[in-house]
């Protein structure tokens, strides 16, 4: 696999969340009138899919072993 500079890695995550969204991997959004404000879930729905999505995200030591660095601190 060629080496893709930090820039174009974030674009082709971008690109395969978009097109996993068109091929209907992620569930749709729910109504506003449902949606609890402030909150990272709704639901067990939401709960689920954002532990995949954290599951696909590198931890800062990864980051920076492909020339990344990472956000600050929280």
């Amino acid at each position: 696999m060629p080496h893709v500079n930090p820039e174009g890695e974030q674009q082709q995550y971008v690109e395969k969340q978009i097109e996993e969204a068109r091929e209907g991997e992620y569930p749709p959004h729910k109504d506003i009138g449902k949606a609890q404000n402030g909150s990272m879930v709704n639901d067990m729905e939401d709960l689920k899919q954002l532990g995949e999505d954290m599951d696909e995200m590198r931890t800062n030591s990864e980051d920076e072993k492909h020339g990344m660095v990472p956000d600050p601190e929280q």
